[in-house]
């Protein structure tokens, strides 16, 4: 009897060790199977993990290759700018060379121009005062002839004016009147702001005055007062009532 108790206690905690055996088995297959779930999520992570890195390393590369090849395209840039620079400077220094051969060629021009103007200038003097000295000597032919060539070849020179006026004078000179009111009328033409504007007036009042015109004279007088009032003629003029 007492072996049948001792053999249903054994058979009973054979049975509960069995369960607990059992039950141990389920958790560490649930634990391996944690393991091994955590463990493909590991090795999924790091072939992630590798993707990202070769991908990132490939971006990396594209970067270093796309700013090298700017850097290299810069670097010809700047070769090509140097080069630019150093031919900017040669040309400068061949224009710099010459405009100073230029400036060499013109000085020597304005030189040579001054004094060919000096010669121009006293030339036409010289041929002014050969006209005068005939016109003083009563030669009023060949004076008139040397004022009109004066200012025929010379218009531009200020002794123009001054022959065209004498020219006036050798015609009342040899009391050719008609002739003389034709030259001072031209030089009013000419030079209506002459410097021998008042004198020129005077005088066609004197050639009006020969001509028995005393209407002409009395209208080329009034003008004379009006335009030179402070004038040597107009006091002429004056003192003598010819208004």
């Amino acid at each position: 009897m007492v072996l049948s108790i001792f053999a249903v206690c054994a058979l009973v905690s054979l049975m509960g060790c069995t369960n607990i055996t059992m039950l141990r088995t389920k958790e560490l297959k649930a634990v391996q199977a944690r393991v091994d779930s955590l463990n493909t999520e590991i090795t999924i992570a790091q072939r992630k993990l590798i993707e990202e890195q070769k991908t990132q390393s490939e971006i990396l590369r594209l970067i270093r290759a796309d700013q090298q090849v700017r850097f290299n395209e810069l670097d010809r840039k700047v070769s090509n700018l140097e080069g630019n620079l150093s031919e900017n400077q040669y040309r400068l220094s061949k224009i710099d060379e010459k405009t100073a051969e230029f400036n060499k060629k013109l000085d020597a021009k304005l030189v040579a121009d001054s004094i060919a103007a000096n010669s121009r200038t006293a030339e036409i003097e010289k041929l002014f005062q050969i006209a005068m000295g005939d016109f003083n000597a009563g030669r009023y032919d060949i004076s008139f002839s040397g004022f009109s060539d004066l200012a025929t070849q010379f218009p531009e020179s200020p002794l123009a004016q001054e022959s065209e006026y004498w020219m006036a004078e050798c015609r009342y000179a040899k009391k050719e009147y008609a002739e003389a009111e034709k030259e001072y009328l031209n030089y009013f033409k000419k030079y209506p702001q002459g410097s021998k504007m008042c004198v020129s007036l005077y005088k066609l009042g004197l050639v009006y005055d020969k001509q028995g015109k005393d209407k002409s004279k009395t209208m080329v007088w009034k003008k004379l007062v009006e335009q030179c009032p402070d004038s040597q003629e107009s006091q002429v003029v004056k003192a003598q009532g010819g208004l």
